[in-house]
């Protein structure tokens, strides 16, 4: 067996991580063309510090004219709506008076032990290289919770917070 040069071994220890890594509420896509329609998963990896999750819900912001949840056996599903300060036109001609702005998944339970992805169907804003941000409230069994909803200041990056929001980076179409 030949041995393992100095520096590729140096430059190998180096490229592990310090502390393992910390799972968070992610979105699946990362990335989508603006003004496209996405199917979006939320990637939910664990529950809160242990407890098995029992309810998800997801905030969108304004500008998301668009949003239909899927539902999941053995969740019930909520959509809360918020009326615009005037009506728009979507893609389809159709005027819209009001938004989704919530979606929730109560149900379960989802065992720590355990991932699941909560999906959707939203058109995303015609904001190309912007970054559409979706805070997440996560519920767990004994009133447990965690709110994924931090947002990463100018020079930040996402991977330094504590609970980021899961978010979605809009292309060019």
């Amino acid at each position: 067996m030949r041995p393992i040069p100095a520096m590729l071994a140096v430059g190998a220890l180096c490229a592990l991580p310090l502390a393992a890594p910390r799972a968070h509420v992610t979105l699946d896509p990362a990335a989508a063309p603006a003004g496209s329609y996405v199917r979006a998963a939320l990637r939910v990896p664990h529950g809160c510090a242990g407890a098995a999750t029992t309810r998800i819900s997801l905030e969108l912001p304004e500008g998301v004219y668009s949003a239909k949840p899927m539902p999941k056996p053995g969740w019930r599903l909520t959509i809360e709506r918020r009326r615009l300060p005037e009506a728009v036109r979507n893609p389809h001609g159709r005027e819209i008076e009001d938004e989704v702005a919530r979606i929730t998944w109560e149900g379960g339970p989802l065992p720590d032990t355990q991932y699941e992805e909560f999906v959707l169907m939203l058109q995303a804003p015609n904001e190309p290289g912007g970054v559409l941000y979706l805070p997440v409230q996560q519920g767990c069994e004994g009133g447990r919770s965690d709110n994924w909803a931090e947002r990463p200041a100018a020079g930040q990056h996402a991977h330094d917070l504590a609970r980021p929001a899961p978010a979605l980076r809009l292309t060019r179409p």
